[in-house]
């Protein structure tokens, strides 16, 4: 492990089973999580994502797997992405009204711990099904269902935090009031979901990627507005990066977190009356 919390990727590769191809700043291998006969897990210093099963996660995160052989001593098959079940007999629309009749008479209690409350879970449109918190992401034209994420929820021990749908596009984004964002004069762009949820509370037009930090930048030309990134402590350089290519468009708000805190959520749960001043102050 590197000190900015990033993974050396040589570690990595001396661990990894299969074909592995190592490019200059990632590897292509085998996913570990799953059946592949194909390169379809991608690593990247910082964060891993596989384009077959949708898992995705912290790269520090599956070094601690490989050096503890927990993928090696679990069965090839161990982790089967939700969503191919929900989808199988029912569409992704239905699949997450499912999930959403489901949350309406048991909220999740992980997120009411995260600051969002039982109202506003339903509000939001998020779902509860089989330990699983959907996140239903829209197309900002018709409203319609284009895809989703779903993240781990209590009670859920799967070795996945966050997964997609087989297939998704990795550049869509997830938008909790797309009503707001049509009518503003900017977006902020987030690197989590619940810390774009959480911006959503407060008013403001948020968006958050689906795929961490990678995100190509042609994904947001159809904003032709001031795009704000507001990157967790430690990611401001990745923003940067990013904004960078976007013209006129791209800036970075440059976040002082208080103590014990990482992200905007965390802002939330802790100095709630805080978080508006934060924002308020740096936004232009």
């Amino acid at each position: 492990m590197q000190s900015n919390g990033t993974v050396d990727l040589d570690r990595i590769e001396e661990l990894l089973p299969g074909q592995v191809n190592r490019y200059a700043d990632y590897i292509a291998t085998q996913c570990v999580f799953h059946d592949d006969d194909r390169p379809s897990l991608l690593i990247h210093a910082d964060t891993y994502k596989c384009l077959g099963c949708g898992i995705f996660g912290r790269t520090s995160k599956l070094l601690e797997k490989l050096t503890g052989n927990i993928v090696k001593s679990q069965p090839k098959h161990y982790f089967n992405n939700p969503f191919t079940q929900w989808v199988k007999h029912d569409t992704l629309s239905i699949a997450l009204k499912l999930a959403w009749e489901n949350l309406k008479k048991n909220p999740s209690h992980y997120m009411t711990t995260r600051g969002i409350k039982p109202a506003e879970q339903i509000k939001y449109g998020l779902g509860m099904r089989d330990g699983w918190i959907t996140f239903p992401i829209r197309n900002p034209t018709n409203d319609k269902i284009i895809g989703a994420v779903a993240r781990a929820g209590e009670e859920n021990n799967t070795n996945a935090k966050y997964v997609t749908p087989n297939g998704q596009n990795p550049n869509l984004l997830y938008i909790p009031n797309i009503k707001l964002l049509k009518t503003s004069r900017s977006i902020y762009i987030t690197f989590g979901i619940i810390d774009a949820l959480t911006l959503a509370l407060y008013g403001f037009p948020a968006a958050s990627t689906t795929n961490g930090k990678r995100i190509d930048p042609a994904a947001l030309e159809e904003y032709r507005k001031l795009i704000l990134f507001v990157p967790d402590k430690g990611e401001e350089m990745e923003a940067i990066l990013i904004a960078s290519k976007l013209g006129w468009r791209g800036k970075v708000i440059t976040v002082n977190y208080p103590d014990g805190c990482k992200d905007m959520n965390d802002v939330h749960m802790n100095y709630p009356s805080l978080l508006l001043k934060m924002m308020e102050r740096r936004k232009s």
